[in-house]
């Protein structure tokens, strides 16, 4: 087997391109980020984006994506073996790739953890369970009282809050400077929407947008709104927009951990697609 590795997502979309058309909704958090760094290749940061395949007489067992200092992501077109993990986890430690978490369907992020802490001499913890989820056709739902509008630029010192709080709920993390640069970057592209009553009382995001969908997050809430149906509001309002606009689906990741969000979801129409995981390392010298 062989590991190859790009320079530009370019040549990895030339690669992968037709496999994710086929599986928009499974792998559109790759397929998505790599439309986006095709314009802009150091949106995510400073450092060189990681686009590498492992292949066999031109068949590609396994593609990863990172975005340093971001999660290594991965997806397996065509199955794969602990060969093509070998493969991938030497080819990664040859070039010098320090990967800080894999996220991937559950049993391919746990097979590369168990090469990867080999190889690295390092331990893991399991992060937040997910599932993928995907909407063609928005259900009816009853609206919470208010009116679903986009964020403008008067709203960014709460969007700012609430993207501070959405990261310190998922992530532990509040990232003030990420969150700064994200809200400020959404706002601008106009792709953060609320539900107001008549204030502010839910948000949520469109992004990554593929050839056929687009996902939606993050969804943010306020403790003290919570329970009175804003998010599905907002989730329905916003997924019903994208339909309109012509996108044949829309994505969402739910934690798993989270059976409210999960429910809210699925009376809006969204059903399962796959659950993935997200494995941190923890590395000593």
């Amino acid at each position: 087997m062989q590991y190859t590795q790009y320079s530009h997502a370019d040549k990895f979309l030339e690669r992968m391109g037709d496999y994710f058309e086929r599986t928009e909704a499974l792998n559109g958090l790759m397929f998505g980020i790599c439309l986006q760094l095709k314009n802009e290749p150091f949106r995510y940061g400073e450092h060189q984006p990681l686009f590498a395949v492992v292949e066999e007489d031109g068949v590609i067992h396994l593609a990863a994506l990172m975005t340093p200092p971001y999660k290594l992501q991965l997806c397996a077109p065509t199955g794969y073996a602990a060969q093509s993990i070998e493969t991938l986890a030497h080819g990664l430690a040859a070039n010098g790739w320090e990967v800080p978490a894999v996220i991937a369907e559950k049993h391919l992020a746990e097979s590369f953890v168990h090469v990867w802490d080999t190889h690295q001499n390092c331990r893991h913890h399991e992060g937040m369970s997910q599932r993928i989820h995907k909407l063609r056709h928005v259900q009816a739902v009853t609206y919470a009282h208010g009116e679903f509008r986009q964020a403008e630029p008067q709203d960014i010192e709460t969007v700012i809050a609430w993207m501070r709080a959405f990261h310190q709920d998922c992530f532990g993390n509040a990232e003030p400077d990420r969150a700064t640069h994200i809200a400020e970057q959404k706002v601008r592209n106009g792709e953060l929407f609320f539900w107001s009553d008549p204030a502010p009382v839910s948000m949520a995001g469109r992004t990554r947008p593929t050839p056929n969908g687009e996902s939606i997050g993050p969804v943010y809430t306020p403790p003290e709104q919570r329970g009175q149906g804003y998010a599905t509001s907002v989730v329905a309002a916003l997924s019903q927009r994208l339909l309109d606009e012509g996108k044949q689906f829309c994505c969402l990741y739910t934690d798993l951990a989270n059976p409210t969000s999960n429910s809210i979801y699925r009376k809006i129409g969204y059903v399962p697609v796959a659950d993935v995981i997200d494995i941190h390392f923890d590395y000593w010298h």
